[in-house]
Formats: structure tokens, C-alpha cells, sequence
């Protein structure tokens, strides 16, 4: 099954491949045909930009926003083929997936879709999205929050495709103070290594758990989404 890890190497690729902007397409490659046929079922929002498009993506791949995940959703090795099942605007998107919360309680997960109201990217890590952004822009990479974001709104899993965790040998730092192990130490241990739990990233490396932090409802649904095996 599609995975997140490997949509966000799908979306690197089309980062690294330059790939361009066109309303209502996801990942083919733009001919002058494929142009016209969209031009005429999206006019208001390809005829404002069809100099640009013509001048500069023919030739070459071309997604929407949401068209960026639909055509990873979509590959059969070589190209995007159609699915009319799983095909979703941004908001559609955003309204099938099951697991979703506030931008500012997004979980450290590669492959996290992250939305505004018309518009949907990828959380790639580390304060990262790909997402392709505009006509004029293209598939780019930018922060999640701050200066030059989209002013993402919420977070959410994509329904069509399996949450997995790449996994490690986590070892939480702050579970031992003064040589004294936290309560729940060894339950917390065990779910980190069942992969329903996550610990928080530092600059060095290592990891921490804030075991007595408190929990928000949208880390709830993960964990329990996590346990029942509908994401990892």
C-alpha cells in the first residue's frame, strides 16, 4: 500500500525535477493538447496564465496542489493513471481524512498533509513542506510556519495512503532525573518501540518524552489511531 515515507520521496522528486503548475492536472507531462483540454475546462484559472504556462512548462511535469499527492496516490512506475475514487480537491482532501487537528498541534510525521481553506501541501519534516504553490511558482519547498509560508491552518493524515514511522531506537532522556526513573518509564519505552508513541526531537539528536506535559485532543486521536493500527 502508499505509504508517507515514500510520498514525501515522491514529492522530492518532483521538487528536484522542477516540476510546474497547471490547474487540474497531477504529474503528466504537459503537452500543448493537454494545455488546451484544461484551458477549456478551467478557463478562469489557466487563461490569466497562458503565456506563462506556454513559455515555460510545456514539456515538462505539471501538478496542482492537491494534484501533487493525487499524482504519488496515482503512479503506476512511470505516470499518473486517473482514479475518479480517491479524486479529491484541497478541501476534499481535508474533509475525507479521519485524523486532523490544528497546525499548531501537528505531529513530527513525514508525509502529514497540511491545508488552508483551497490550498494543500506536504510536511516533509524538520519545519518543511513541499507543495506546489502557484503558476508562477511551481512545486517548491518552504517553512511550515514563519516568514514565506502558506499560513497553513490545520494538519491532516491523507485517507488514501498508510501512516508508517521509520523506526529507531529512541532513547528519552528525561525519563531518568537524578538517577530516578520516571513512573510509566517502562510502558512509555514499550510504546515508543510499538511505534504508537513519538518522542520530541532536540538539537542534538537525542530525544525527549515530557512524560507529565499534557496531552491535546488531536495527539489523542493519533495515539489512539496509532494502537488500533490505522496509522503508525
Amino acid at each position: 500500500m502508499k505509504n508517507n515515507i515514500d510520498l514525501v520521496e515522491h514529492c522530492k522528486k518532483a521538487l528536484s525535477e522542477g516540476w510546474g503548475y497547471v490547474y487540474g492536472t497531477f504529474g503528466n507531462i504537459l503537452t500543448h493538447d493537454l494545455l488546451r483540454y484544461k484551458y477549456i475546462q478551467y478557463p478562469a484559472n489557466i487563461h490569466p496564465y497562458i503565456d506563462f504556462i506556454e513559455q515555460n512548462y510545456i514539456g515538462k511535469r505539471v501538478t496542482d496542489c492537491v494534484g501533487l499527492i493525487k499524482s504519488y496516490m496515482w503512479w503506476d512506475g512511470s505516470n499518473p493513471v486517473y482514479d475518479s475514487t480517491t479524486d479529491k480537491s484541497a478541501n476534499g482532501m481535508f474533509e475525507a481524512s479521519v485524523v486532523k487537528g490544528t497546525i499548531d498541534t501537528i505531529p513530527e510525521i513525514s508525509g502529514i498533509l497540511v491545508w488552508r481553506k483551497g490550498h494543500i501541501g506536504v510536511y516533509i519534516g524538520n519545519g518543511k513542506v513541499i507543495e506546489s504553490k502557484g503558476t508562477k511558482y511551481g512545486v517548491v519547498q518552504t517553512p511550515l510556519k514563519g516568514l514565506n509560508s502558506n499560513k497553513w491552518t490545520h494538519w491532516c493524515m491523507c485517507p488514501y495512503i498508510e501512516y508508517i514511522t521509520e523506526m529507531m531506537d529512541m532513547v528519552f532522556k528525561d525519563l531518568i532525573v537524578n538517577g530516578n526513573r520516571h513512573w510509566a518509564a517502562d510502558i512509555i519505552e514499550k510504546a515508543a518501540e510499538e511505534g504508537i508513541v513519538k518522542g520530541i526531537k532536540q538539537p542534538d539528536g537525542s530525544y525527549v518524552f515530557k512524560p507529565d506535559s499534557p496531552i491535546t485532543r488531536a495527539e489523542t486521536i493519533v495515539l489512539i489511531m496509532r494502537a488500533l493500527g490505522k496509522a503508525e
